[in-house]
C-alpha cells in the first residue's frame, strides 16, 4: 500500500502515538466487547490498526479484532458475527470494486443495518468518495493516508456511538413491538372475556328465566300438591278407619232399618186399631141419638176423645206418619251406601299384586261388553306385544271397566269404542277411546272427584275416581283429553318390569 511505500510527510502519515486529550483511557473489559471487522487484503493495514487500538476503550468496553483478506472471507466473516459493531472496508482488494460488493452484501443480502461500515481507500481515485456515498449505504469514508490515530479514535468512537444508538433504538423498537404483541394479546384475551363474559350474561339471564319459569311452576305445583295433600288428608282419615268401625256401620244401619220397619208395622196396626175405634165410635154415637137414651158419662168420654183427636190433629199424624218412616228408610239406606262406597275405596289396598297380561284382561272385558252392545256402537281392538305386569288384578278389571263402561254411554246407540295397547320401555300404554258427546272443559278438571257426575240416570259419580285410585295404587298414571261433540281419549300407563312377551 502506498502509504508503506512511499516517503510519507508529517501532516498525512499515521502516529501511533497515545493521545491523552482523547477523552478514552484503556479498562479491562468488564463490560463485554465490541466486535470490529477489519477487511483488508494487506496484512500489514491489520497488524497497524489493531496495534494502534489495542488501548481503545468506550463506554468500559474494548474492541474484539476480526479479519478477513478478500470479499470472499469478508462475507463470511459477516455471516458468522452479524452482532460486529464497525468493519474497516477496504475498497480495493481482489478486484477493484471487492469493498463495494461487500458493502452491499451486508446491507442487501444480510439486511444488517446496525453495523457501521467505514470504507479506507489507498485509491481514492478508483473509488470516489461523492459516488461511492450516494450509491452505497456507508457511513463514512476515509483514505487510508488521512486516518491517524487521533482521527481512526475519532471515527471508531462516532461508529461505535452510532452502532449503540441503533441498538438503543432497536431494543426500544423491539419492546415496543413486545408491548404491542402483549397488549395486542390483553385486548384480544379481554375481547374474548368480555365475549364470555357476554355469553355468561345471556346464559345467567337464560338460567335464570329458566329458574324463575321453573319455580313459578314449582310454586304452582306446590299448590296443587298441597290441594292434593289437604284432599289425601281428607280420604287418609277415612281410610284409617278400620274394617271393624265400617261392620258396626253395617250393623248399625242394618239394625235401624229393621228397627223401622218394625215401628212401620206398628204403625200400620194402630193404624187399623184407630179405624175401628173409630167405627166404635160413630156406632155409639149413632145409637144413643137414636134412643136419645144412654149414660151421660158415655156422652162425655165421646166428646172428650172427639176432642183430643182435634187436639193431636190425627189425620194430620196419620198422612204424615208414613211419610217420616219413609224418608227415615231412606236416609239410613244412604248411610249404608255410604259405608259401601268408602269400603270399595278402601279394599283397594287389600289384594294383593299378582302377574297378569292386559291384553288377556282387556280382551276378556271387550267380549263381555260386545255381547251387551247394540247393533249401532262398534268396538275396535288393537293390542301390541307387551310384557306381563304385577297388579291388583280384580281392581283393575273394575277400574278398566268403569272406564269402558263411560265410552260405551258417551257414544248412546252410535258410534265406535276403540281399546289399544303399546309398549314403549319401561311403560305399557292402554288408549281407551270413544266418538261421543265429549266432556267439557268447565267439567274436565273435575272428572276424578268423588260424586261428580253430569249424568242423570242414578249413576254416583264414583267410577272413574275408582278407577283412578286403583290405577295410582298400581303405581300408574291415568290422562283424560276430551273435545265436547267429538269425543274423549283416556291414556292409562303402568310400569313394566320385563320385556315384551307375545299374546
Amino acid at each position: 500500500m502506498e502509504i508503506f511505500n512511499k516517503k510519507l510527510k508529517d501532516d498525512d502519515t499515521i502516529i501511533f502515538a497515545k493521545e491523552s486529550d482523547s477523552g478514552l483511557t484503556a479498562k479491562s473489559n468488564q463490560n463485554g466487547k465490541f466486535k470490529l471487522l477489519i477487511i483488508d487484503d494487506e496484512k500489514e493495514i491489520h497488524i497497524l490498526t489493531k496495534l494502534v487500538l489495542s488501548d481503545y476503550c468506550y463506554k468500559g468496553s474494548v474492541l474484539d479484532f476480526y479479519s478477513a483478506y478478500s470479499g470472499e472471507d469478508a462475507k463470511r466473516l459477516i455471516k458468522d458475527h452479524p452482532d460486529a459493531a464497525c468493519v474497516l472496508l477496504d475498497v480495493v482488494m481482489e478486484t477493484k470494486d471487492a469493498g463495494l460488493e461487500v458493502a452491499r452484501f451486508i446491507r442487501e443480502d444480510e439486511k444488517n443495518h446496525k453495523i457501521r461500515i467505514i470504507l479506507r481507500t489507498g485509491q481514492p481515485g478508483k473509488a470516489p468518495e461523492k459516488e461511492i456515498i450516494l450509491n452505497y449505504d456507508i457511513n463514512d469514508y476515509k483514505e487510508k493516508t488521512e486516518l491517524t490515530t487521533q482521527k481512526l479514535f475519532t471515527t471508531i468512537t462516532t461508529a461505535l456511538r452510532s452502532y449503540l444508538h441503533l441498538v438503543d433504538l432497536d431494543e426500544k423498537k423491539n419492546e415496543i413491538v413486545a408491548k404491542n404483541i402483549r397488549l395486542n394479546e390483553e385486548i384480544a384475551r379481554r375481547v374474548v372475556a368480555e365475549s364470555n363474559l357476554t355469553k355468561y350474561n345471556r346464559s345467567l339471564e337464560k338460567m335464570i328465566d329458566s329458574k324463575s319459569i321453573r319455580l313459578k311452576t314449582a310454586l304452582f305445583e306446590l299448590k296443587t300438591k298441597e290441594t292434593q295433600l289437604q284432599e289425601a288428608n281428607k280420604q287418609a282419615t277415612v281410610g284409617n278407619m278400620s274394617a271393624s268401625t265400617l261392620a258396626s256401620f253395617d250393623l248399625s244401619g242394618e239394625t235401624i232399618k229393621e228397627n223401622l220397619d218394625i215401628i212401620n208395622q206398628y204403625r200400620i196396626e194402630m193404624t187399623v186399631l184407630l179405624e175401628k175405634y173409630e167405627t166404635l165410635q160413630n156406632i155409639i154415637f149413632s145409637n144413643l141419638t137414636a134412643s136419645k137414651e144412654g149414660s151421660n158419662h158415655t156422652h162425655e168420654v165421646a166428646a172428650d176423645i172427639d176432642t183430643y183427636k182435634k187436639e193431636i190433629n190425627l189425620t194430620a199424624i196419620l198422612k204424615r206418619y208414613p211419610e217420616i218412616i219413609k224418608d227415615s228408610t231412606n236416609g239410613i239406606e244412604h248411610i249404608l251406601n255410604a259405608v259401601t262406597d268408602i269400603k270399595r275405596f278402601i279394599s283397594i289396598n287389600d289384594e294383593e299384586r299378582r302377574k297378569t297380561n292386559i291384553n288377556a284382561l282387556l280382551f276378556a272385558m271387550s267380549n263381555e261388553f260386545k255381547s251387551q252392545f247394540g247393533s249401532g256402537i262398534e268396538l275396535q281392538t288393537d293390542f301390541g306385544k307387551i310384557p306381563d305386569v304385577s297388579i291388583t288384578i280384580k281392581n283393575m278389571e273394575k277400574a278398566f271397566y268403569e272406564i269402558i263402561k263411560n265410552a260405551t254411554q258417551a257414544v248412546k246407540s252410535h258410534g265406535i269404542v276403540s281399546i289399544s295397547t303399546t309398549f314403549e320401555a319401561p311403560t305399557i300404554i292402554i288408549q281407551i277411546g270413544d266418538i261421543g258427546h265429549g266432556i267439557s272443559q268447565k267439567n274436565l278438571q273435575h272428572i276424578f272427584k268423588p260424586y261428580f257426575t253430569t249424568k242423570s240416570n242414578g249413576e254416583k259419580g264414583l267410577g272413574l275416581s275408582f278407577a283412578k285410585s286403583v290405577i295410582t295404587n298400581n303405581n300408574g298414571t291415568i290422562n283424560i283429553t276430551s273435545t265436547l261433540n267429538e269425543g274423549t281419549n283416556v291414556t292409562v300407563t303402568l310400569l313394566a318390569s320385563e320385556e315384551p312377551i307375545c299374546d
